[in-house]
């Protein structure tokens, strides 16, 4: 028997292999088949206990033993040419030695490993099929059945003119028959998989009729429906002396060794592809294994690489170095180890690596080794180098920044941010920026901004953002998008800072229109648009409406014992209270002098409406200090739900009204919803034309008496029209809310007729009466303007009335001579023609040019109560104020201020050229018979004794 002598030295890197050999063949040990691993030198260094059991060694095989001593020595020459020609797989017929000395007949392959898999193994032979030295018939209880149960590896052969099978115990097993079956090639082929069945049943038919012997894996379907996986090997053999042919062969079940191989295949796959470098080096600092990664950097090969110390292949280089100085962190505490390193890349250029050493230990639990992982960091360090040195520049900019996620949420702001907008990065973090939302903008401008953003990428432009404090401010933003490496978006940054608007210019101007400049809440014009909106049936994805009317009780008491400075730092205290304790998209306004209107979408139930109530006035009922003035304030809210299609906005507003105007009569201070009465089939806009239709037949409508203050001496020269409905189910409608009820009703022009017809009736009576009642102002609608015979219809009631025409004067709001300048300007010239006077109102919210007023006869402006409600608090407001009296008394027409509150304002509309004036703090609008009563002490002051314009107690 050849015997093959092992070498005499043995070098350390070759101890270091022996080692990974060793863990080599733990590894096979745990399979269930029958192999063994050989070293260069064709030493035994492990083997499977299947195989040892095969060869009589129960407790495994002796260490250091020859595989030549295992071989009879013509196989072991034949093992020997197959290591000396290089092939990396062969099959071959050999003969084992049991301990015990007896042959036992196998088919064994032989498998190189590649360099670097397991440096000490160089040969991996597996026995395929254990066969007997002399071939004799297969029984149905073979020899060495237990021995094949414990490999899993079965004996069988086939009668191929019968097709019958006898086989090994163990191949029943494998196969899930029942033992003893009387078993056919046909029932075989059925139990194999559909996918494998064909080249199964060619290879046996090709075995049988070219004596072509066949090896393959395939999978069987057992009869619980379990799959296995078996490699089958056989061929034909020569016809006994029964004259009958056998194919003969084994199958074995590599089920384990395919879930293991699959598992080693995804391993490798992930290793082989990773751009990182990964290398496990030994503890003598020797390199056992490297995916491609590690090999290219060092440009070496496997065979060139696998098994040499470490600065043997890279050299004296920085991963040598950061290696050996943590080697005893590693290899002795069993700590892993973190560090940077500089390396010189292809392209001349110095990159950054980061190194990450991981201690790796046996089953003992015992430090083996270090795994090495290499990832090249320059891109993340310039990148992080770069984060720092813009954050440095974020946080010291002037501008605001703000950063979102894709949803929307911000993420983080600068300080400039907090200090423009007034939220702590602490109240904004997490929210969404429609908290900064002024609503001033339409949705459309919104949806263009968008589209431009998520289609360009960018967005700049002016916007209007509220703060919050309430205040609405002007701001230039500039908004990117950012993607990640995918083009997908991960961020989105607005930069902003804060515009200076001229107080001239028409952005201003709109504000001015739409904002009430002491609380910087939207007024009644734009609460409406807003409520509008909310109603709008064209809308997609509509929500239910609840309307919200507050005033605050007694606010006059407030006013008359702690002045008006004291009331309107109230009123801002209030608005900002109230916009801290609803939802960033309800709206919130002021509508009038302690009047506040709240707007909410999506109530479903008057049980939410009640809920925002009680929480609304828990909110108020905590103190305020104003001032230095601890004050104390209750609310009376009236509330209208949206419970009908039919519903619109003047029809919500005159609910929620009544519903404030109950609470008032049951002695303030609570709330309460608007309960509608049954309408049968009408709905409540019809019921409401119906109840304007009636209120005008019965009289229930009344006019109004606005008292014109001349400010120096305090008489009254005249006075403003206005009307209010005593309805008895909706209550007392005052004159503001009447007009869109009117309206929207269709009945603006019945009313309308109504109004100047009493009006042109009270100047008759007054003037019989020889009260100074001065000239009366009554305002035209637009209705009236363009779908009214206007003039020849006012020229009867002057004829029929015998009054005066120049006692008279129709006001007609500003917007309406742009609107319809043709129409506007026949109906004024025709008034002109009849001596009634004409008043321009709500001058100041349009473009009025010099040019436009020359060319109309227009005897008086009235300057809009917006801009007078506001001074002395806002210095633009003033500016336009004095620009609108400059103005007028360039050509020679009357100028009056509307909504004068204080004695501040007063004295400012004096200095700068205002001579008349109307507002609460001369007299609200009165009754005829209470106008009467107070005519006579305003009318004639005595000489040089200027009066002070109150109303008297009567």
């Amino acid at each position: 028997m050849h015997i093959f002598q092992p070498t005499e030295e043995r070098t350390p890197r070759v101890d270091s292999a022996r080692q990974g050999a060793v863990d080599l063949g733990r590894l096979l040990d745990a399979l269930p088949c029958c192999a063994v691993v050989l070293d260069a030198d064709q030493r035994v260094v492990a083997a499977t206990r299947v195989f040892s059991a095969l060869l009589g060694y129960p407790l495994g095989l002796p260490t250091d033993l020859a595989f030549g001593d295992l071989l009879e020595e013509e196989d072991a020459s034949r093992v020997s040419d197959f290591l000396a020609t290089g092939e990396t797989e062969t099959t071959r017929t050999l003969r084992l030695r049991t301990r015990a000395g007896r042959p036992v007949g196998t088919i064994m392959r032989l498998s190189r490993l590649a360099p670097g898999e397991a440096p000490a193994a160089c040969v991996v032979g597996i026995v395929i099929e254990p066969r007997a030295v002399a071939s004799t018939p297969v029984q149905s209880e073979l020899t060495g059945d237990e021995a094949q149960a414990f490999a899993g590896v079965a004996n069988w052969e086939i009668d191929v003119a019968t097709g019958r099978i006898q086989a090994s115990r163990t191949w029943y097993d494998i196969w899930g028959f029942e033992p003893d079956t009387d078993v056919t090639l046909e029932a075989v082929l059925l139990q194999i998989h559909p996918d494998d069945r064909d080249m199964v049943s060619a290879a046996a038919n090709q075995a049988i009729e070219a004596a072509v012997p066949f090896r393959l894996r395939h999978r069987i379907i057992r009869p619980d429906g379990t799959l296995r996986w078996a490699e089958s090997v056989g061929r034909l053999e020569p016809a006994g002396s029964d004259g009958a042919s056998k194919l003969s062969g084994v199958v074995l079940d590599i089920t384990q060794r395919r879930v293991a191989e699959e598992a080693l295949a995804r391993y490798y796959d992930i290793v082989s592809a990773s751009p990182d470098r990964i290398a496990f080096l030994d503890r003598a600092c020797c390199l056992l294994a490297a995916n491609a990664a590690f090999l290219t950097a060092i440009q070496r090969t496997q065979e060139n690489a696998i098994g040499r110390p470490l600065q043997e292949v890279e050299g004296q280089g920085p991963l040598s170095e950061l290696v050996y100085r943590n080697l005893g962190r590693c290899l002795d505490g069993g700590h892993p180890a973190v560090d940077d390193i500089y390396e010189g890349g292809t392209d001349g250029q110095v990159r950054e690596s980061e190194v990450r050493l991981f201690p790796h230990r046996d089953d003992e639990d015992k430090v083996t080794g270090i795994v090495v992982s290499i990832r090249d960091v320059t891109s993340v360090r310039d990148s992080e180098r770069r984060l720092l040195q813009s954050a440095a520049v974020y946080a010291a900019t002037s501008d605001g920044v703000l950063m979102t996620d894709a949803d929307g949420r911000i993420v983080a702001v600068n300080a400039a941010f907090s200090r423009i907008t007034g939220y702590a990065e602490a109240e904004i973090l997490g929210r969404k920026p429609s908290l900064l939302n002024s609503h001033w903008h339409t949705k459309s401008f919104f949806t263009r901004m968008w589209r431009r953003l998520i289609k360009h990428g960018v967005w700049e432009g002016e916007i209007w953002n509220r703060r919050k404090d309430g205040e609405i401010y002007l701001q230039r933003l500039h908004l990117r998008r950012i993607l990640d490496g995918r083009g997908k978006v991960t961020n989105f940054v607005g930069v902003f800072a804060e515009r200076r608007v001229s107080a001239n210019g028409p952005k201003h101007v709109e504000f001015l229109a739409h904002y009430d400049p002491l609380t910087k809440l939207p007024n009644r014009l734009l609460f409406d648009s807003r409520l509008a909106y909310a109603m709008d049936p064209a809308r997609r994805n509509r929500t239910p409406v609840a309307l919200f009317l507050l005033d605050l009780d007694r606010f006059a008491n407030i006013n008359a014992s702690l002045g008006h400075p004291i009331g309107d730092e109230l009123l801002r205290a209030v608005g900002l209270r109230l916009r801290e304790t609803i939802r960033p998209a309800d709206t919130l306004a002021r509508l009038s002098g302690n009047q506040f209107g709240l707007l909410f979408e999506g109530i479903q139930t008057p049980t939410e409406a009640q809920e925002i109530a009680r929480r609304l006035r828990s909110a108020l009922r905590a103190p305020m200090t104003v001032r230095g003035h601890q004050v104390f304030v209750t609310m009376s809210m009236g509330i209208a739900l949206e419970a009908h299609e039919g519903n619109d906005t003047e029809v919500m507003i005159a609910h929620a009204a009544t519903a404030l105007g109950n609470v008032k009569q049951g002695g303030r201070d609570g709330f309460r919803i608007y309960s509608e009465l049954p309408l049968g089939t009408s709905t409540a806009r019809q019921r409401l034309t119906e109840m304007l239709r009636i209120g005008i037949e019965v009289g229930e409508f009344e006019l109004l008496f606005q008292p014109r203050v001349h400010l120096e001496t305090g008489r009254w020269p005249g006075a403003e029209v206005r009307v209010r409905w005593h309805q008895p189910e909706l209550g007392l409608v005052a004159h503001e809310r009447l007009l869109p009820l009117i309206e929207s009703g269709g009945m603006m022009i019945d009313l309308g007729q109504w109004v100047l017809a009493e009006a042109c009736r009270q100047l008759r009576d007054w003037g019989l009466k020889g009260m100074p009642i001065g000239i009366l102002a009554v305002s035209i609608s637009e209705t009236q303007l363009t779908h009214f015979d206007l003039v020849p219809s006012l020229e009867r009631l002057l004829r029929t009335n015998e009054i005066d025409p120049a006692r008279l004067e129709l006001s007609f709001a500003e917007p309406l001579l742009f609107k319809h300048p043709e129409r506007a300007r026949e109906v004024l010239d025709g008034l002109h023609r009849l001596g009634v006077g004409v008043t321009l109102s709500e001058v100041g919210t349009s473009w009025l040019a010099p040019q436009v007023l020359r060319r109309l006869p227009i005897r008086r402006l009235e300057i809009h109560r917006s801009f007078v409600d506001a001074m002395p608090d806002s210095p633009d407001d003033l500016a336009i104020v004095q620009a609108l009296i400059a103005m007028a008394q360039a050509l020679d027409i009357e100028v009056t201020a509307d909504g004068v509150r204080d004695d501040r304002q007063r004295f400012i509309l004096l200095n700068i050229g205002c001579l008349e004036a109307q507002g609460n703090l001369f007299a609200p609008p009165l009754t005829a018979a209470h106008y009467e009563r107070c005519l006579p002490q305003n009318s004639e002051p005595p000489p040089d004794v200027p009066i002070e314009p109150r109303l008297p107690l009567v």
